[in-house]
């Protein structure tokens, strides 16, 4: 009997360890939002590989953009992650003379993100409200005397299935004595619908309060899906303000 017992507990230990061992679901650093930071961070010593593809769509005066960010995420703490983003541009076309150009894609810019989650990565231990800092530092590759820095406010609120989550952004671009300020204010709610699959809306918006007059906001759905490592979240944003469509998505996967 006393051998049995060894047997089963050795069993126990063997199936335990390899719980323990398989993929788990994807939550690192991932958002439930297209336009919006998330709260959450990569656990320590993990590596994820995160896309961002969005676009901005019949500005007054500005040829339409699409944009593609891609760069891997690493804990470095349970609290801090970093990554090395690269940035670059599509523009469209202009026929308008005597201004004629011709479309362009181009690498825009690259550098330095860090987010800093306030409260621990244990959601039992962390509370329903979790505040985020992100700070980012980028190289303007068109303009090379300037630098772009960003920085990020996130206070996200979980209780059972909602998620709400508040966004105050701001953006800089400083060159040889010249700078441009602009606020990125947003907010949304996401409902847990089934499973991993997530429904929602949300609006952003971009304000220029220095050096010009580019603003635009958006709002409108969004959804969000993880499947065990790999995770996505789209918004599509109908302009409300200088901007007609506004289409973001986002995924990662985590290794």
């Amino acid at each position: 009997m006393f051998g049995a017992m060894v047997r089963v507990s050795g069993l126990v230990a063997v199936v335990a360890v390899g719980v323990a061992g398989a993929p788990g679901t994807a939550h690192a650093g991932r958002t439930d939002f297209g336009w919006l930071f998330g709260t959450e961070t990569m656990p320590e010593r993990s590596v994820e590989l995160q896309t961002w593809t969005y676009e901005e769509n019949g500005r007054p005066g500005v040829r339409d953009e699409t944009s593609l960010w891609w760069g891997p995420v690493i804990g470095i703490t349970d609290q801090l992650e970093l990554s090395l983003p690269i940035e670059a541009t599509w523009r469209a076309g202009s026929t308008a003379e005597p201004t004629a150009t011709p479309a362009t894609f181009a690498l825009t810019d690259y550098g330095v993100d860090l987010r800093y989650r306030l409260v621990r990565a244990d959601p039992v231990t962390a509370g329903p409200v979790v505040p985020l800092l992100r700070v980012a530092v980028k190289r303007d590759v068109d303009t090379r005397s300037a630098v772009v820095t960003e920085a990020d406010l996130i206070i996200g609120y979980q209780r059972g299935r909602l998620h709400a989550l508040l966004d105050a952004g701001v953006t800089g671009e400083f060159a040889s004595g010249e700078h441009d300020v602009f606020a990125r204010p947003g907010a949304g709610v996401s409902v847990q619908a089934i499973g991993d699959l997530r429904l929602g809306a949300e609006v952003f918006s971009e304000l220029q309060v220095s050096g010009g007059t580019y603003r635009w906001v958006a709002v409108g759905p969004d959804l969000a899906w993880t499947h065990g490592r790999f995770w996505l979240s789209a918004a599509f944003g109908i302009g409300i303000y200088h901007m007609e469509t506004a289409p973001r998505i986002t995924w990662g996967i985590a290794f």
